[in-house]
């Protein structure tokens, strides 16, 4: 007998691009395209309720299909390459062309990090805010002092 030790669920079907990146805000998936756009799909079930919880971090991802509740088009120039949501900062941070911070829920861009342009791998140190990135054959650090 073999064991499964994970479920496969199909959220998302329907996504015009292809997909790229991808990371969970709250109950949100938030998609990184090919085109260079980002899209937040929320459940179906939460899609009329746009303004997140006090504790928006608690929820967990639904286990029903999701629908898209935004489309960002020109999110940026070039497909991103990956992203990761930083909970305890309230920030999104992508990597595509160079290296960004973009503020939650509104995913305003807060900073951008010029010297990190044709960066291809980056790490995050949440505990001390630091972000370390790679760009052609240097290794770089950054970081955050909370402004």
């Amino acid at each position: 007998m073999v064991h499964s030790a994970y479920d496969s669920l199909e959220l998302i079907s329907d996504c015009p691009t292809k997909i790229k990146a991808i990371e969970s805000y709250g109950p949100k998936l938030l998609l990184g395209c090919s085109d260079g756009s980002l899209k937040i799909y929320a459940p179906d079930s939460s899609s009329s309720d746009r303004s997140p919880p006090s504790d928006y971090h608690a929820h967990k991802l639904h286990q029903e299909p999701y629908t898209l509740e935004r489309n960002l088009s020109g999110f940026s120039k070039k497909p991103l390459v990956s992203m990761e949501v930083l909970e305890s900062r309230e920030l999104l941070l992508s990597l595509s062309e160079s290296i960004a911070f973009h503020g939650l829920p509104n995913l305003g861009t807060i900073a951008v990090i010029t010297k990190a342009k044709c960066a291809n791998v980056y790490s995050w140190d949440d505990r001390r805010g630091f972000l370390c990135f790679a760009r052609q054959k240097r290794v770089c650090i950054f970081r955050h002092d909370g402004n």
